[in-house]
């Protein structure tokens, strides 16, 4: 019996196909197990490289493109420059007509702060602005703002049109901007508002900057009762600031 059942083994031969056929099932069996252990090893590397790219993108956006500090700058063009942590500018925003007027051939992005007062001050757009009666201010919201005035209470703009520099709360940019004011024009409100002036964001919103300073003065002088109509019709027009209207200064460079 058993001899018969090697006898009948022996009988049998793998034919050529046969031994390719198995041949190629074997060389694929190996090559799908080191795929997946290839794609088994990757995996991890796969995974850290994700990672380091969003802690890349995270750690520019941190350091160059997240606004940390405002500085608004108004005479009646009101423009607020957003800054970086570098105290560069990662942005320019007009808050007004005049302010879209000024922008309109200045591009201030990347520059550092300082620059970029300057060269907003004296460009040929706002120019027309600086008038010799005209009010100059600056208002920084920042957790620098200390640095950040002292580099513009020194600057050679702020000198020269002896521009006034204020500092305000970070909280209060989101309210200044719900309202449509810059944040120079939203602090003199708040003021205005203590004082009992009875003007609305809308009215302070069509007041130039130089009035509003000069009210704000009337009241830190004294001043008492609310402002009535025919004075707020008087503050909205009259210097020459509002429109774009022309009235070179007399302390050009």
């Amino acid at each position: 019996m058993h001899e018969e059942i090697r006898e009948a083994f022996e009988q049998i031969h793998a034919t050529e196909q046969m031994k390719q056929s198995v041949s190629k099932y074997l060389l694929q069996n190996r090559r799908k197990t080191a795929k997946r252990t290839h794609a088994f090893l990757l995996r991890p590397l796969v995974s850290a490289c994700v990672i380091l790219m969003v802690c890349i993108g995270v750690g520019n956006w941190y350091f160059f493109e997240m606004p940390v500090s405002y500085v608004s700058v108004d005479v009646n063009p009101s423009i607020e420059i957003i800054l970086n942590r570098r105290n560069r500018v990662t942005s320019a925003e007009s808050r007004n007509k005049d302010g879209e007027r000024v922008l309109k051939n200045v591009h201030l992005e990347g520059m550092d702060y300082l620059e970029a007062v300057e060269l907003l001050v004296e460009c040929e757009a706002m120019q027309d602005y600086l008038t010799k009666d005209a009010e100059l201010t600056f208002t920084v919201a920042s957790a620098n703002a200390e640095e950040i005035l002292a580099g513009l209470q020194n600057s050679e703009v702020t000198v020269h049109y002896q521009g006034m520099c204020r500092s305000a709360d970070l909280d209060t940019v989101t309210s200044a901007h719900q309202c449509g004011m810059s944040l120079g024009k939203y602090q003199i409100y708040q003021l205005l508002s203590e004082y009992g002036a009875g003007l609305t964001a809308d009215d302070c919103k069509n007041i130039p900057m130089c009035h509003l300073r000069l009210l704000l003065a009337q009241y830190e002088d004294g001043k008492k009762g609310t402002v009535n109509y025919d004075e707020i019709k008087k503050l909205e027009v009259g210097c020459g600031h509002e429109g774009g209207g022309h009235h070179h200064s007399q302390n050009h460079h």
